[in-house]
């Protein structure tokens, strides 16, 4: 096994087929990753070598063999100016002798190890064999007309299975073309749309978050998806698409979406609505596609249609198992079923739709949370004695992720200080928006937390908070920032920016705009939301629209 963690897609992505064609193991780790989550995972992989950048040798220093991405070659200034120095994927191998890969590789062996979002203390590592990966890449070529001609762009983080799959993986199984002309943000919905016209795009890959922000957004480029006439489909996966979204982004948009509902278990999808009229129905998450699928009663037993059951999937795309956790293995895959812990109904047709979750995961903008993940980051905190956390609504990124503490009696630290102490544990996404602190959690006769009173109590101190905000533009502006960024409001100025505020994401962004309008009691249009990156300029541009 072998770990590639690097912030270049193209070394990232090269590095993972050529390790896979040797019939090694790669396992992607996120190179944004808080130096504490990076570690457990590369614990967990027991990996025995390691692909990473520069910045990231300290970490790798306990694997045996660490090889550095953009070592330097070239000294001297000239070498510098000319970026020669940086010297990339080939430069990489300078000095080791070629061998021939294997002509044939076991397909049983796993092809990779990708690791799901799970506790500090032991993250999940999703075995995925050379079958189930080939068997899949498949079915994604033939479900969406790949060929030659494809043009696929998908600027998903490689580091999960919708990135990688769907994108360099995919693109190399059709002899596609994939583009990943830049790292998403909502600054940059232009460039993505320019470049899905330029580069005439004939497949994009999103998650809902992201066509949601483009069809808020997108004042200006109407005609860029469709103007070309090479676009055939906008690909939907990793979350819920809600049907309201959908029809309107078919409507505004003039380009039909397909949605797909897989897991990482599953290589990356399972089930899909569209693109062909015969397999798809707005509002579903379609039907299975070279594989099987059914709901399950609690007793096991084949629920009814329409009438709600776990989904149990079957097929050569099903993961080998959890690298070394037998229990949880022989749990998702009882009854050489995967279990997936979605609750959906199957309609008289065949298709399904998924209504509600089995499992406790909270889906924040197309990426799974592990609320206990959370929680346990939160207890780590010298003064908190209690805490839980938990997935409320939220209009632009489908959950919130939230979470309520008890503090040690006498405790200062406050809910920026709890929020950014996370960031500095787990991924920036899984860190909680919402941080509520009480004298005391609510509880059943067994002690345990009762999450549903624990969230009303939330959701009411939320309302509380906005009520008391103060009367000033600024003091309005700077308490929005502070409650969705999860900043300190004395660490927040008119000079705060996208850049140096931690929290301040592409999601994050859209819940700001949306927190200001709602306290100053306007409507900011699609140029005033790109145009914002800057405290400062949010409260210049409230100003305008009072």
């Amino acid at each position: 096994r072998a770990i590639v963690s690097s912030a270049d897609d193209i070394e990232s992505a090269s590095s993972f087929i050529g390790l896979m064609r040797c019939g090694a193991v790669p396992v992607m780790v996120d190179a944004h990753l808080p130096a504490p989550e990076w570690t457990e995972v590369a614990k967990a992989a027991k990996a025995s070598c390691a692909f990473v950048d520069q910045a990231l040798r300290e970490r790798a220093e306990k694997i045996t063999g660490v090889y550095e991405f953009g070592r330097s070659t070239k000294a001297g200034m000239l070498g510098r100016l000319l970026k020669r120095d940086r010297a990339g994927y080939p430069a990489f191998f300078e000095g080791i002798v070629p061998a021939a890969p294997p002509e044939k590789i076991d397909e049983g062996l796993d092809a990779y190890i990708m690791f799901t979002s799970g506790t500090t203390s032991r993250p999940k590592g999703v075995r995925i064999s050379h079958k189930a990966l080939f068997a899949h890449l498949g079915t994604l070529s033939r479900q969406f007309g790949y060929s030659g001609d494809s043009r696929i762009l998908n600027v998903l983080p490689l580091s999960h299975a919708d990135g990688i799959v769907q994108g360099p993986l995919v693109a190399l199984y059709s002899f596609a073309t994939v583009y990943r002309p830049l790292e998403f943000s909502i600054q940059r919905i232009t460039e993505l749309l320019d470049a899905l016209y330029r580069e005439r795009i004939t497949h994009f890959v999103a998650v809902p978050t992201m066509l949601s922000l483009i069809y808020k957004l997108w004042q200006g480029h109407e005609d860029s998806l469709s103007a070309s006439g090479d676009l055939k489909t906008v690909i939907s996966t990793a979350s819920y698409l809600e049907k309201e979204m959908w029809e309107g982004f078919e409507q505004k948009v003039g380009v039909r979406v397909s949605n797909v509902y897989g897991l990482t278990e599953t290589v990356a999808g399972g089930l899909f609505s569209g693109p062909a009229d015969s397999g798809r129905r707005v509002g579903t998450v379609g039907k299975p596609v070279d594989c099987e699928a059914m709901t399950a009663l609690d007793d096991g037993a084949p629920a009814p249609d329409v009438e709600p059951g776990e989904l149990l999937l079957r097929g050569d795309n099903l993961m080998t198992g959890y690298f070394e956790d037998y229990e949880a293995t022989a749990q998702a895959l009882a009854g050489s079923w995967l279990h997936t812990g979605d609750i959906a109904v199957r309609d008289s047709d065949g298709f399904y739709s998924i209504t509600g979750r089995k499992k406790n995961i909270i889906v924040t903008g197309g990426l799974n949370v592990q609320p206990e993940e959370v929680t346990e980051a939160l207890k780590a905190h010298p003064d908190v004695l209690e805490a839980v956390t938990f997935g409320v609504e939220d209009d632009v990124s489908g959950e919130l992720v939230a979470s309520c503490v008890v503090l040690s009696p006498g405790s200062a630290a406050d809910d920026a200080e709890l929020a950014e102490w996370c960031r500095g544990r787990i991924a920036h996404y899984k860190a909680p928006r919402r941080v509520h602190i009480f004298e005391d959690l609510p509880k059943g006769p067994s002690g345990k937390v009762i999450i549903a009173q624990a969230k009303k109590m939330a959701l009411e101190a939320a309302v509380a908070a906005e009520n008391a905000a103060g009367d000033s533009v600024i003091e309005k502006v700077l308490g929005a920032a502070s409650a969705v960024f999860k900043s300190p409001v004395k660490e927040l100025s008119e000079r705060s920016t996208t850049a140096d505020v931690a929290g301040w994401d592409s999601l994050a962004h859209l819940q700001f705009v949306v927190a200001l309008e709602e306290a100053f009691d306007i409507r900011l249009d699609p140029s005033d939301i790109i145009r914002i990156e800057s405290i400062g300029e949010a409260e210049r541009i409230v100003r305008e629209k009072l």
